[in-house]
C-alpha cells in the first residue's frame, strides 16, 4: 500500500512539476509578434495622444499576465506616454513614475528601474523641478553605464543634455548630446536621433555659434517633411526662427515664426498658439514696432499660465521692453520682476542676465538710481559669470570636438558588449528551452527537485549578501558588522584577548558633495573603502555603518597597537593624491580607538569611540583620539 501511496504521489508531483514548467517556458519564451511590432513603433516614431491610448490598449490586451518580460515593457511605455501638457498632468506623471519606482526597487540597479528614473527625470523637468530632474537623470545614466545599456545610457544623456543647454552648461551639453547622438546612430533609431539632432543644434545655436546650427537645422526639417513628421517639422523651424535671429535676420526669422503660427492654429493648439505669437512680438519689438508686438503679447497672455515659466517668463520680459519703449514705466518693472521670479524658477541665467540689464533701464528712467545700480550690478555679476562660463565652455568644447574619435570608441565597444551580451542570451534560452524539454521527457523528479532546491539555495545566498553588504563600497553594512562585533567581543572576553575598534568618519564630507556632486561623493567613498582594506588584516573587519561613518573591528589589537593602526590609517588618506577622482579635491578623516574593559556589548564600547570621534572632530579634524582607561594599555 505504501509502495502504490509513493508511485502516485510521484506520479501527481511529476505533472505538477511539468505544469509548473510548462507555465515557466511560456513566460519566459511567450512568442507575441504583434506586441513586439507595437514596441517597435513606440521606440521609432512619436504618436499623438490618441494613437498613444490605443496602441497602449491593445498591447495591454494581448500580453499574458505571465509574461513578465512584456508587462515590464508596458509599465515603461505608460510611464513615457503619460499625459502632460498641465501642470496637474506633469504632478501626475511624476507620481505615477515615484510608484512604479517603489514597486520595482529590487532588484537594483536593473533596465526597468533605470528607465523609470529615466521617465521620473524627464517629468520633473518640465515641472520646473531642474535640480531634482538632473540628480535623477545623473543617478539613471551611473546605472545604464553598470547595465552596459547603449539606449539607456543615449537617452538619458539626450535629456540631460537638453537641460544643460537650456541652463547654459554648453560644453556638458555637447559632450552628453554628442554622445547620444551617435549611440542612437548605432543602434538604428532614426527617429529619436533627430530628434538628438534638433537638440545639439539648440545647444550651437545658445552657445553663440548658429551658423553651425542652422546648417543641422536646415537639413532636418527637410528630413521630417518628407517623412510627414508635421509637428516634429515645425519645431525645427521655429529652432531655425530662433537661429535667424541670432544671425540678425529678422525678417526671415518673423516669416517662419508666422509659418508655425498658422500651422498651430490649424492643429488649434491654444498654447502654441500664444507661444508662437510672444516670439513674434520679440522680433517686433527689435524692429522698433511696439504697439504691433504688444497687440500680440495681449493676445497670448490668457493662455500662458504661470506655470509654463519659459514661455511665462520670455512674455513677461517682452511686456517689460515694449512697456518702456512707450515709457509707462510701472508697468514695465511690475513685468520685469514677474519674469524675474520665472527665469529664476528655471534656472535661467541667460533670461536673468537680460532681465536685470532691462530693469536697470527701467530704474534709471523713474530716476530710482540706488535700485538702477542694484539691478546693474547683478546684471554685470551674472554676465561676467556667463562670460566665464563660455570661455570655459568654448575650450571644453574644443576638447570635446577633438575627443569625438574617442567617444566614438567608446560607444562602439559599449555596442559590441551589448551585442555579445545578446547573443549569450540567445544561446542561455535556447539552452534552457533544451533543458526544460530534457526534463519533462525522462520525468526523472530527483533531477527537477535538485534543481528547484539549488536555485532555492542560491536565492536564499543572493538575499543574505544583500542584506549584510553595503551596496556602495561592498564592505560589511551596519547589520552585519554589529552582529560579528558581538561575537568577537565573547570571545575576547571568555579568551581574556585584547580587542579594538576604530571608528573614523570623512572630514567636511556635505561639502564634497555640494562642490563636486554626489557621483565624486561616491566615489570618495569607494577609495576610502579600498584604501582601509588594504591596511588591514585578514581578520580584521571594516564596514560603512553611516554615510560617511566607517567601522573597524581589530580582534587580538590592544589599545596602543590600534592607536598605532588609526594614526597610519589617517595619514594614508591625507597623503593619497584625490585629484585622480576631481581636480582640487581633499579628503582627511578623523578618527576615535576604543578598547574593551569590561563591557559585555558593542553599545558601550561604540560610544566610547564615538566620544573619541567628537574630540578628534573638535581638535581641528585629520587626528585619532581615544576615550579609555589605563587598564586599556596592556597587551591582552
Amino acid at each position: 500500500m505504501n509502495k502504490r501511496l509513493c508511485i502516485l504521489f510521484s506520479i501527481h508531483l511529476l505533472l505538477l512539476v511539468t505544469a509548473i514548467l510548462s507555465q515557466h517556458a511560456k513566460a519566459e519564451f511567450y512568442e507575441n509578434a504583434r506586441a513586439d511590432q507595437i514596441y517597435q513603433k513606440f521606440e521609432h516614431v512619436d504618436y499623438t495622444e490618441e494613437q498613444v491610448n490605443a496602441l497602449l490598449a491593445e498591447y495591454k490586451s494581448i500580453i499574458a499576465n505571465d509574461d513578465d518580460v512584456r508587462q515590464k515593457l508596458l509599465v515603461r511605455l505608460t510611464c513615457w506616454n503619460q499625459p502632460s501638457a498641465t501642470q496637474e498632468e506633469l504632478t501626475k506623471a511624476i507620481q505615477y513614475a515615484e510608484a512604479q519606482l517603489l514597486i520595482y526597487a529590487e532588484p537594483y540597479p536593473s533596465e526597468i528601474n533605470t528607465d523609470l528614473l529615466l521617465c521620473l527625470g524627464y517629468y520633473k523637468q518640465y515641472a520646473g523641478q531642474i535640480d531634482g530632474a538632473l540628480k535623477d537623470l545623473s543617478t539613471a545614466i551611473s546605472n545604464a553605464y553598470q547595465l552596459e545599456s547603449p539606449r539607456l545610457i543615449a537617452d538619458g544623456r539626450s535629456i540631460r543634455g537638453d537641460i544643460q543647454s537650456y541652463k547654459g552648461d554648453y560644453a556638458s551639453a555637447l559632450e552628453d548630446l554628442i554622445t547620444a547622438q551617435h549611440l542612437y546612430e548605432k543602434l538604428n533609431i532614426t527617429y529619436w536621433a533627430n530628434d538628438n539632432l534638433n537638440n545639439l543644434a539648440t545647444s550651437y545655436r545658445r552657445f553663440g555659434d548658429p551658423e553651425t546650427a542652422i546648417k543641422y537645422q536646415i537639413k532636418l526639417e527637410q528630413t521630417y517633411l518628407d517623412s510627414g513628421l508635421l509637428i516634429e517639422a515645425d519645431n525645427v523651424n521655429v529652432q531655425i526662427a530662433f537661429s535667424l535671429e541670432e544671425l540678425g535676420r529678422i525678417d526671415e526669422s518673423t516669416e517662419r515664426f508666422y509659418k508655425s503660427l498658422e500651422f498651430w492654429r490649424s492643429q488649434k493648439d491654444n498654447n502654441a498658439v500664444a507661444s508662437t505669437k510672444v516670439n513674434i512680438a520679440g522680433n517686433y519689438i527689435k524692429q522698433g514696432e511696439i504697439d504691433k508686438a504688444l497687440t500680440l503679447l495681449q493676445q497670448a497672455e490668457p493662455d500662458i499660465p504661470v506655470e509654463y515659466e519659459g514661455q511665462h517668463s520670455f512674455m513677461s520680459l517682452y511686456f517689460s521692453k515694449a512697456y518702456l519703449a512707450k515709457n509707462e514705466l510701472d508697468k514695465a518693472l511690475e513685468y520685469s520682476q514677474i519674469a524675474s521670479i520665472d527665469f529664476k524658477r528655471g534656472a535661467n541665467r541667460r533670461g536673468e542676465s537680460q532681465n536685470l540689464q532691462l530693469q536697470s533701464q527701467i530704474y534709471f528712467a523713474k530716476g530710482d538710481f540706488e535700485n538702477a545700480y542694484k539691478s546693474l550690478s547683478a546684471f554685470l555679476e551674472i554676465h561676467l559669470w556667463l562670460d566665464k562660463q563660455i570661455m570655459t565652455d568654448r575650450n571644453a568644447e574644443m576638447q570635446t570636438r577633438f575627443n569625438t574619435d574617442k567617444i566614438l570608441d567608446e560607444n562602439e565597444n559599449l555596442l559590441k558588449v551589448s551585442t555579445d551580451k545578446e547573443l549569450q542570451l540567445q544561446i542561455m534560452q535556447r539552452n534552457e528551452n533544451l533543458q526544460i524539454i530534457i526534463i519533462i521527457l525522462v520525468a526523472i523528479i530527483l533531477i527537477i527537485v535538485s534543481v528547484f532546491a539549488y536555485n532555492q539555495l542560491k536565492r536564499k545566498r543572493k538575499y543574505q549578501n544583500l542584506a549584510l553588504t553595503d551596496e556602495l563600497t561592498r564592505l560589511s553594512n551596519r547589520r552585519a558588522i554589529y552582529n560579528l562585533s558581538e561575537n568577537f567581543i565573547k570571545q575576547a572576553t571568555l579568551s581574556r584577548q585584547p580587542f579594538s575598534i576604530i571608528l573614523f568618519d570623512a572630514d567636511h564630507f556635505k561639502q564634497v558633495n555640494d562642490k563636486f556632486g554626489h557621483d565624486v561623493g561616491d566615489k570618495v567613498l569607494m577609495k576610502l573603502a579600498s584604501l582601509t582594506m588594504g591596511m588591514m588584516r585578514e581578520s580584521d573587519v571594516v564596514g560603512r555603518v553611516g554615510g560617511e561613518e566607517f567601522l573597524i573591528l581589530l580582534p587580538n589589537i590592544s589599545h596602543n597597537t590600534a592607536m598605532d593602526i588609526a594614526q597610519r590609517l589617517v595619514d594614508c588618506i591625507a597623503n593619497y593624491d584625490w585629484s585622480h577622482i576631481a581636480p582640487s579635491l581633499e579628503q582627511t578623516v578623523s578618527a576615535g580607538v576604543a578598547s574593551l574593559e569590561d563591557e559585555t556589548e558593542l553599545s558601550p564600547l561604540l560610544l566610547k569611540a564615538d566620544s573619541a570621534l567628537y574630540n578628534a572632530k573638535s581638535a581641528g579634524r585629520n587626528c585619532v583620539k581615544s576615550v579609555k582607561s589605563p587598564s586599556a594599555n596592556n597587551e591582552g
